[in-house]
């Protein structure tokens, strides 16, 4: 069991180079939440008109192409969450002091509000095939107010990744 023990702990010292290196590879990930993000604002406007009585598209149109967006967010942000979870764990075990670990802590708080607005969008995505009796612009609100409240979240989170990034740097543990 202490061969183990030590084991561990020795992977964990030896993966600690790569630590700032990850956490890039994370920034690159809230970049292409960015790219999703920019897809919700194309849905946006077409929910604008979406009650319109000339409207090509329909809730169910609507809502399967949230569907698509959803997944693709959902993908993006496992990646994300794989890649923080992992410089956590590792900080954790190598009983980190300075900042580094703190700041992953916090990168993990950030990335449960990510997932808290994603839940959201799945919430509007089942209710827009039942929202014949509201307007395109109530949908479309609706979904501004989320695609802010993540552009927010992933401005956050890119502030924390980019301190994480330094205090990794300072900390030696630069890839």
């Amino acid at each position: 069991m202490h061969t183990t023990t030590h084991n561990a702990a020795r992977e964990a010292v030896m993966a600690k180079p790569c630590l700032a290196q990850l956490v890039l590879q994370a920034e690159d990930d809230t970049e292409a939440l960015r790219t999703v993000l920019r897809a919700y604002r194309a849905i946006e406007t077409l929910m604008a008109y979406a009650t319109h009585p000339h409207a090509a598209v329909s809730g169910d149109e609507l809502a399967a192409l949230l569907l698509v967006h959803n997944r693709a967010m959902d993908i993006r942000l496992h990646a994300l969450a794989a890649k923080i979870e992992t410089v956590h764990t590792t900080l954790r075990a190598c009983a980190s002091d300075g900042p580094a670990a703190p700041l992953a802590l916090q990168a993990i708080d950030h990335l449960e509000n990510l997932r808290g607005v994603r839940e959201a969008y799945g919430a509007l995505q089942s209710l827009v095939p039942y929202a014949e009796h509201t307007t395109g612009d109530d949908l479309s609100a609706a979904l501004q107010m989320l695609n802010e409240a993540m552009t927010e979240h992933t401005a956050q989170m890119d502030d924390k990744l980019d301190a994480l990034h330094a205090a990794l740097v300072s900390q030696g543990t630069a890839a």
